[in-house]
């Protein structure tokens, strides 16, 4: 029998192959092992079969939607599904360090506080380590507002908590910042670690996502949020700077997150 601990969601829809294979051995090979990994299949080309014969690993559990649903859908699903408390967010493109699950799942059993636990990233450009990006400390509702949060994929979580409130909401390509406002108006705690415990994909074809067609989510998401979270000046601001960047060609983008978001260490 394999005990279980903790749950890894993912949601596929279209990875490349071999990165889908990078990402999922890298969870295979973490310093903790007793996990399961809830992958959900949301009608993309991809044959998650193959995936589970390559691996060979009975931890590893394909779920299909019975049409393509979306990431907040494909996610809650998952969600639904596990059977740990503690659930690890995890995207098929990126890779985890082989020390991240042990790191997260001990700080959640140490601080009973936090509810959600993320950590800082190496940033991986077309294959290539461009620097670090996050930073640790605790995310309140003025820091997620200013765009200080937590990368997605980097999180662990408590099932309870985010079961408490209804799951991710149904924002299209903001999700998680509409997640972590939930949470934090219903009172939980968000804390990112300091410790780099991700390779995080953002190549050349991600940054025409971040053209406006693609913003219109996140803007929408900040309007409905930022009232309940009693945003001011500075807050609103963070809106202005996301219509401006959606207007902005994606080579700029891509120029200004390298030059100043993204840590050289």
């Amino acid at each position: 029998m394999i005990l279980i601990k903790a749950s890894v969601i993912m949601a596929e829809f279209n990875t490349d192959y071999k990165k889908l294979i990078q990402s999922i051995d890298s969870l295979l090979r973490q310093s903790f092992q007793e996990f399961e990994i809830i992958l959900i299949d949301d009608c993309g080309h991809i044959d998650l079969g193959q995936v589970v014969l390559h691996f060979n690993d009975p931890r590893i559990r394909i779920i299909k939607n019975d049409r393509n649903r979306g990431l907040p859908y494909s996610l809650n699903r998952a969600i639904k599904e596990s059977k740990a408390e503690i659930i690890f967010r995890m995207d098929t493109d990126d890779i985890a360090l082989s020390n991240r699950f042990e790191k997260q799942f001990n700080f959640l059993n140490q601080n009973p506080d936090i509810d959600v636990v993320g950590s800082c990233a190496n940033q991986l450009s077309d294959g290539i380590v461009v620097g670090k990006i996050g930073k640790p400390g605790e995310k309140g509702a003025r820091e997620i507002m200013r765009g200080d949060s937590l990368i997605h994929p980097s999180v662990a979580f408590r099932k309870s908590s985010v079961e408490k409130v209804g799951g991710y909401p149904n924002r299209n390509r903001a999700e998680d910042l509409a997640l972590w406002c939930e949470l934090l108006l219903n009172g939980s705690k968000l804390f990112v670690m300091e410790d780099v415990l991700l390779n995080y994909r953002v190549d050349s074809l991600d940054y025409q996502k971040r053209r406006m067609r693609h913003r219109k989510g996140e803007i929408q998401t900040r309007l409905y949020y930022y009232p309940k979270l009693n945003a001011g000046p500075l807050e609103y601001l963070r809106i202005i700077k996301s219509i401006i960047a959606g207007i902005l060609p994606p080579v700029l983008i891509r120029f200004y997150r390298n030059r100043l978001i993204v840590k050289n260490e």
